[in-house]
């Protein structure tokens, strides 16, 4: 039996399964219209493969994923596409975006499939481009494509199941594992015959008795697999259904900082995410449909429902005979990690598990929040060993660099830390705030870098056919120059005159051009010229070494001879690259330069830049302007000095002596 840890953190949110788990899975009927996003994973946006006006079959491919990290797109149902436009996304943001609409024609006609009755008789490679093509994500988290799991690099010695279902009111994993586990346990030996049959721990929370027999029962009837694969039982504590601390409950195992779980050697996955790998494989059927709790006391007909991806939220609704005048929420997923939605024609995609209709004061009323004291709580609910008030701080004073410092990155919006906070701050929304902004910016750092490198490149490339031309025209003029040589010298009765002259005011004229160019060539070079020539010579090194690198990467798979001819081109940049780094270097310990100093003097810049526009904000709100207006003054002072002092180190370098002065 697998020894059980203990992470740090977690609350006791009270559960309130009984209200949807007593019940079997009931199958909604086909709704009259669907409305499939085309970003219902992480990863690019599949791309849309069908036009207005065109009839789809159900499983037929309508949007094909874009990239490695991408994924397919499948019509739920057989019928009509009305139209590719914005609609209303299920997200917290309550954005719009790209959508297929199908309106269906009832007759729920099936595609082609093709399903694999032996799996184990099939290769790797055919079997993980079934699961690709079906459009398989993670069913219980942010969507991860599972193609990209399944073929792992690293070296996998656990396979982690998740059946924890930690988030109250949510029960689609509980009835999933009660009445599939026969397919559950199937598509648990396919994904471990895809990474070397890894041992498997399932991990369910001991509140789901029936879901802990129903998977044992299914194990013993497969004697193959019942000693590769454990259930689990763990202790109920929100939240142990989270990746990584599931892993730690079941491995003693932590995923470091900027991981996954791949780098010690385990992969999880979702209950319903191996059952959709088994409807892939063995049915051959694409990911069209997932089970969703419809839940909350303005529910009549609370239970788990198995719906078309696809279906408005208010037909679900309808279905399960939700009382909409009773209903002082509409949460899509569960009360810690779910988001509120207003609008009922947003679709369920593949990771909608959850419809919360909550009445009134069945959930903690959204209100003011009060200022924080400072308790402590928060760090002690956190699971992921962050500290939320600081992070707090960080986010609501737009300080995304300290945030991202105090591993911000690490955490999983459990909602946690707000659920114990007394002054019912929304630590999630800020933190969420925050994410979004370092994404922002780090795709804004990374536009401005793609615009830089256009731009010296271009430089570069107007610089080198001007020196083409250049070298045409020369090479022209002395061809020519040649040729009326030759043929004086075959004739030379027929020396003409005006020619002569003409050759001789010419020459004339090129002496007085070359002249002055001798004269500056002649002059001896200040440190200042040979420094920049010098940093000039190196980024264009570098710069051709990066692209020739990339054009390397691209022909590798492609082009044998090519990617040989480059990798020879890349070596030679390589050791130039290096050659003119290392004289750079040279120079500048010659020179004294001190290349910190213009990072801390960068520094300052940026400090005295944010400090000014901090001042500028509060100035327009402060309840005491005069204050603030002293500090802005001083501020813009410290601003230009930082300017000034950046400003005449980039200019004036230590010394400007001629080369042969020196000593």
């Amino acid at each position: 039996m697998t020894k059980l840890w203990d992470f740090h953190g977690g609350v006791h949110p009270i559960q309130n399964k009984d209200q949807s788990n007593q019940l079997p899975i009931n199958t909604m009927p086909l709704p009259k219209q669907l409305i499939l996003p085309l970003s219902q994973h992480i990863g690019n946006q599949a791309k849309a493969i069908v036009a207005p006006g065109e009839y789809v079959l159900k499983g037929q491919l309508i949007a094909s994923a874009q990239g490695f990290i991408s994924a397919n797109i499948h019509a739920p149902s057989s019928g009509f596409i009305d139209a590719i436009e914005e609609r209303t996304l299920p997200h917290q943001s309550a954005l719009t975006g790209e959508c297929i609409v199908i309106n269906t024609d009832g007759k729920d006609q099936w595609t082609k499939l093709h399903p694999v009755s032996n799996p184990e008789t099939v290769s790797k490679q055919d079997l993980l481009h079934i699961i690709q093509a079906a459009g398989v994500t993670g069913m219980g988290g942010a969507g991860f494509p599972s193609v990209v799991k399944l073929q792992s690099k690293a070296k996998i010695h656990t396979l982690v199941i998740n059946g924890a279902e930690c988030e109250p009111y949510i029960t689609s994993d509980d009835r999933l594992m009660r009445e599939y586990a026969d397919q559950i346990i199937a598509g648990i030996s396919i994904a471990q015959l895809l990474l070397d049959q890894p041992r498997c721990l399932i991990g369910i929370e001991d509140n789901k008795p029936e879901a802990i027999i129903a998977l044992n029962e299914a194990l013993n009837s497969h004697t193959n697999d019942k000693a590769s694969i454990e259930v689990c039982v763990i202790p109920t504590k929100y939240p142990s259904g989270g990746e990584k601390q599931l892993l730690e409950i079941l491995t003693g195992l932590q995923v470091p900082h900027g991981g996954i779980p791949a780098d010690i050697g385990i992969v999880c996955q979702n209950v319903g995410t191996v059952k959709a790998i088994y409807d892939a494989v063995v049915l051959g059927q694409p990911l069209i449909t997932r089970i969703t709790t419809v839940t909350g006391k303005a529910a009549k007909n609370a239970g788990n429902y198995e719906v078309l991806i696809g279906t408005q939220t208010g037909d679900l609704l309808d279905f399960a005979q939700v009382d909409m005048s009773k209903t002082s929420r509409l949460v899509m997923g569960g009360p810690m990690m779910g988001f509120t939605i207003q609008d009922t024609q947003t679709p369920l995609i593949k990771s909608s598990n959850c419809l919360l209709a909550a009445e009134d004061l069945e959930l903690a009323p959204i209100a003011d929040h009060h200022s924080c004291i400072r308790c402590g709580l928060c760090e002690v609910a956190c699971p992921a060993q962050l500290l939320p008030q600081q992070l707090f701080w960080f986010a609501k004073a737009e300080e995304f660099e300290k945030a991202q410092d105090h591993n911000l990155s690490d955490c999983i919006e459990c909602g946690a830390c707000a659920w114990v906070c007394p002054s019912q701050i929304p630590l999630v929304q800020y933190y969420r705030f925050a994410k979004g902004r370092l994404k922002d910016l780090a795709s804004e750092a990374h536009i401005a870098e793609l615009s830089r490198v256009r731009f010296e490149n271009r430089e570069q490339r107007l610089i080198d056919e001007k020196l083409a031309k250049e070298e045409k025209r020369k090479n022209r003029a002395t061809a020519a120059a040649a040729a009326q040589a030759a043929k004086r010298a075959a004739n030379p009765s027929e020396q003409d005159p005006i020619a002569a002259a003409l050759a001789r005011v010419n020459a004339k004229k090129q002496e007085q051009e070359q002249e002055p160019k001798k004269q500056v060539d002649s002059a001896p070079k200040t440190h200042e010229q040979i420094y920049k020539e010098l940093k000039t010579a190196a980024a264009i090194t570098r710069t051709k070494l990066n692209k020739t690198n990339k054009a390397l990467a691209n022909a590798v798979a492609k082009d044998h001879e090519l990617a040989q001819g480059l990798q020879t081109t890349v070596d030679e940049l390589t050791i130039k690259a290096a050659d003119a780094q290392g004289k750079l270097q040279a120079y500048e310990a010659k020179l004294g330069l001190d290349p910190e100093k213009e990072k801390a003097l960068l520094t300052d810049v940026a400090k005295a830049n944010a400090l000014v526009r901090k001042l500028e904000k509060a100035l327009a709100t402060s309840l005491d302007p005069q204050e603030v207006e002293t500090q802005l003054v001083i501020a813009r002072v410290s601003q230009k000095t930082s300017a000034n002092a950046l400003a005449k180190h980039q200019t004036n370098l230590p010394s400007t002596l001629l080369p042969e002065q020196e000593q």
